[in-house]
């Protein structure tokens, strides 16, 4: 299959692309003057094919982008894109900055034996910072299409940011809904997250493209917030600062529980945040 061929309608006038081997979701809308990509793949080899796929059908329109968080999978492909104006949070660029060679060397290392050649290619794929960081709110206008990126709050991150289609009734979630598997929660703010799905549910969106698997409907993200909340009102009674809630009443797996919980322990009033850090770099990219 080329790459030009891989692309799925997500919506009207939307098409979603399915990077491969983790499946992450990068997202191309077109208006009369520019296309947006949505997340650009976990190396640059995937970047390059994203890249040929797109061009296919830019018909002359400049390319901009936006990473939704700093996950390997949805911004190691930057590299690919040397040229273009890439959108992310302020957050995004300084997690990036931070902590991007510890992550890919991390990731890297958990394919190691599943995926070899995958990992090599991450292991080696280059941290390129996005250009435009977003403080709070920016829109753009692709021409007949107008585009809203929003910093939405701590949810899957401390720096998730969705681009909004107010026109289309369109929300790109990146991993803040997640339709092929339980929400990740390693990074996460489980106290905060439903908070944030309550913002993104008030949009009055028609149509939710999740960070991974198929788009899904407001109903599906109002069953995914009740789901979090359970899991948050599970770790306040277990830190002691709420009712004592059944693990048999948390729709999720047990091995997801004690990780929410550590990060639980972040989401407190009390508790650090990414606003109280000292900033102090982990790594120097290169």
């Amino acid at each position: 299959m080329s790459p030009s061929q891989r692309w799925q309608a997500a919506g009207d006038g939307i098409l979603r692309w399915v990077g491969s081997p983790v499946d992450v979701n990068c997202i191309l809308v077109r208006g009369d003057r520019l296309a947006l990509l949505v997340d650009t793949g976990s190396t640059r080899e995937e970047g390059m094919e994203l890249r040929r796929a797109v061009e296919a059908g830019l018909g002359g329109r400049e390319l901009v982008l936006v990473n939704t968080h700093a996950h390997y999978d949805h911004c190691f492909g930057n590299s690919a894109f040397p040229e273009a104006r890439i959108y992310a949070s302020e957050g995004c660029v300084a997690t990036l900055q931070r902590s991007g060679i510890s992550q890919r060397r991390e990731a890297a290392e958990a394919f190691r034996e599943q995926n070899p050649e995958f990992a090599a290619l991450l292991g080696a794929a280059p941290i390129v910072l996005p250009n435009r960081p977003v403080h709070g709110e920016a829109r753009l206008d692709l021409g007949g299409i107008e585009v809203q990126l929003l910093v939405v709050g701590r949810g899957h991150t401390d720096h998730d940011m969705v681009v909004v289609l107010p026109d289309l009734g369109v929300v790109l979630a990146g991993d803040l809904v997640e339709e092929s598997g339980p929400p990740a929660l390693e990074d996460a703010y489980p106290l905060s997250w439903p908070r944030v799905l309550d913002r993104m549910l008030a949009l009055g969106p028609k149509l939710v493209v999740p960070g991974h698997g198929q788009p899904v409907g407001p109903e599906f993200v109002a069953r995914q917030r009740e789901q979090l909340d359970q899991l948050a009102n599970w770790c306040l009674g277990e830190l002691g600062v709420g009712p004592q809630v059944s693990q048999h009443r948390v729709p999720f797996p047990s091995a997801s529980l004690g990780i929410a919980l550590d990060r639980a322990k972040l989401d407190l009033p009390l508790g650090p945040s990414s606003a109280t850090a000292d900033g102090t770099p982990e790594d120097s990219l290169p």
